[in-house]
C-alpha cells in the first residue's frame, strides 16, 4: 500500500448559482489537513498526502429564502472542524470519525431548524470524500454523487438516495426515463430533516492518474455522464475541466446551483490500473465506534488478565450504575451459581481463620449451655415425657422452673407459659 507522503493529489472545487436560482444555497470544501490549506479560487492546490488526511465535500443546501444557504455552511464548517481536529488517524478510525461528525451535524441543524421559525425545514445533501491513505472513504446523504474516472471510463461510486434511484434499482424505469420523473426531486434523506440519519459508507481503491469528482445535482441532474466523461478526457486541467462542467450545466438551462470538485491523484506508489479494473459502489463499515464501545463484559474465567490493557480514551463509562457494575463485588451472595462457585479460587487463609474461630466459639458457647441445662436436670422434677407432646413444653422449659405455678401439680402440663415467661 501506498504510504501518504507517495500519494500526490490535485484538486479544485467550484460552485456557480445557474440560471434559474436567485441565490446559491451549495457549499463545498476541499482542504488539506495536515496543512490547513485550501485552494484559491484562481488555481489549485498541489500537496502531497500528509498523516492527518484530506477532505473534499459537496453540499446541496435546501429550504428556501437563506435557509438553504444556512444548512449547507453549518454541515460543510461543522464536518471539517470534527475530522480535521482528530489528528492523524487509521483509515477505520478515520472512517468512524468522518460518520461521526456527519451525525452530529444532522444533529446541530435539526436543532438550529427546530429553535429557529425563520430556519424552519432548511436541509441539506452531503457527500464527502476523505483519505489517509490509498483509499478512498465516501460518507454520503442524499443525492450529491462522487464519480471516478479511471481507463476512459466513468464510474458513479455512490447511490442516489432518492425516489427515482429506488425505482431505477427496482427496475421500473431506466436512467433516461428518471431525467424526465415529476418526482425527481424527491430525496430520502438530508442532513437536518430528520432527527437521525444514517450515513451510507463506500470506498474506492485508488490508481494512479485516477480522477475523482464530486457534484451536486445542479451539474449530473441536467448534464449526462457521457457529456461529463467527454469534458475530463478533453480536458487534463482539474480547473479548467471544473469551468467547462459549471458552462455544460449553464447550457443546458442551469436549472440549479452547481458545485463541482475534481481532484487528480498520482504518485509512483500508486497502483497502475489494470485492463479489467472496474470500480463502482462498494460499501465499506469501518465498525464500532471508539467513542460508543460496547459495554464491557466480565471475563469468563478468574485467571488473571495479563495482557496490554485497553487505553482510557477508547471507553468510558456511560452511567454511575454501569461503573459499578464493572467493580467486583465485596461480598458475593451465598446463592452464586455452581459454575462462578467451582471456578472462583480458594479464599487466603489469613481471610479462613477469623470464620475458624467464629465456628469454634459458637461451638463452646453451645456446649457451655448444654452442661448449664445438665446440671438444672437434678433440681428440676423431669416432667418433659408426661404431656402429649415434647414440643409443647420444651419451648417454655425454663420460665416454668422459674414460675410458682409451674411447680404446682395441679396445673395441666399442657397449657404451658407464653414465651414471655406469662401464664396462658
Amino acid at each position: 500500500m501506498a504510504s501518504p507522503s507517495e500519494i500526490k493529489i490535485t484538486v479544485y472545487g467550484k460552485t456557480d448559482v445557474g440560471l434559474m436560482r436567485e441565490h446559491n444555497e451549495d457549499n463545498f470544501l476541499v482542504v488539506d489537513f495536515a496543512s490547513a490549506q485550501r485552494p484559491s479560487p484562481e488555481a489549485p492546490l498541489d500537496f502531497s498526502l500528509g498523516e492527518k488526511g484530506a477532505l473534499f465535500m459537496v453540499c446541496d443546501g435546501m429550504g428556501g429564502a437563506a435557509a438553504g444557504e444556512v444548512a449547507s455552511t453549518m454541515a460543510v464548517e461543522s464536518i471539517s472542524s470534527a475530522v480535521g481536529n482528530a489528528g492523524p488517524l487509521s483509515r477505520e478510525r478515520f472512517a468512524r470519525r468522518l460518520r461521526r461528525a456527519i451525525e452530529n451535524a444532522n444533529e446541530s441543524i435539526f436543532a438550529q431548524s427546530r429553535d429557529n421559525q425563520s430556519e424552519r425545514g432548511m436541509g441539506t445533501t452531503c457527500t464527502a470524500v476523505g483519505l489517509v491513505d490509498a483509499t478512498l472513504l465516501i460518507g454520503q446523504i442524499g443525492d450529491s454523487r462522487c464519480y471516478v474516472l479511471r481507463g476512459g471510463r466513468l464510474s458513479q461510486t455512490t447511490k442516489d438516495q432518492s425516489l427515482a434511484w429506488q425505482l431505477i434499482e427496482a427496475g421500473a424505469m431506466t436512467l433516461e426515463e428518471a431525467k424526465g420523473f415529476e418526482h425527481a426531486n424527491i430525496i430520502l434523506q438530508a442532513l437536518g430533516v430528520q432527527e437521525k440519519v444514517e450515513v451510507v459508507l463506500s470506498q474506492v481503491s485508488l490508481c494512479r492518474g485516477d480522477v475523482i469528482l464530486v457534484c451536486s445535482d445542479g451539474l449530473h441532474g441536467p448534464v449526462s455522464d457521457d457529456e461529463i466523461k467527454q469534458i475530463l478526457l478533453e480536458e487534463p486541467d482539474v480547473r479548467k475541466a471544473c469551468d467547462r462542467l459549471i458552462a455544460c450545466a449553464n447550457e443546458h438551462e442551469g436549472p440549479d446551483n452547481i458545485t463541482v470538485v475534481l481532484a487528480r491523484f498520482d504518485g509512483p506508489e500508486l497502483p497502475e490500473a489494470g485492463a479489467e479494473d472496474e470500480v463502482k459502489f462498494l460499501a465499506y463499515d469501518p465498525g464500532q465506534d471508539p467513542e460508543d464501545p460496547e459495554p464491557e463484559k466480565p471475563p469468563l474465567s478468574t485467571e488473571k488478565v495479563t495482557g496490554e490493557t485497553i487505553p482510557a480514551q477508547e471507553h468510558r463509562s456511560t452511567s454511575p450504575e454501569l461503573a459499578l457494575a464493572n467493580e467486583p463485588a465485596a461480598d458475593p451472595s451465598p446463592a452464586a451459581s455452581p459454575a462462578a462457585t467451582t471456578s472462583s479460587p480458594a479464599p487466603p487463609i489469613s481471610e479462613a481463620r477469623p470464620l475458624l474461630a467464629f465456628v469454634l466459639v459458637t461451638l463452646l458457647a453451645a456446649l457451655a449451655g448444654a452442661l448449664f441445662l445438665v446440671s438444672l436436670r437434678g433440681k428440676i422434677p423431669d416432667r418433659s415425657f408426661e404431656g402429649p407432646s415434647f414440643a409443647s413444653h420444651s419451648r417454655a422449659a425454663l420460665p416454668l422452673a422459674a414460675s410458682p405455678a409451674a411447680a404446682d401439680p395441679l396445673v395441666a402440663p399442657t397449657q404451658p407459659a407464653d414465651d414471655a415467661g406469662g401464664q396462658r
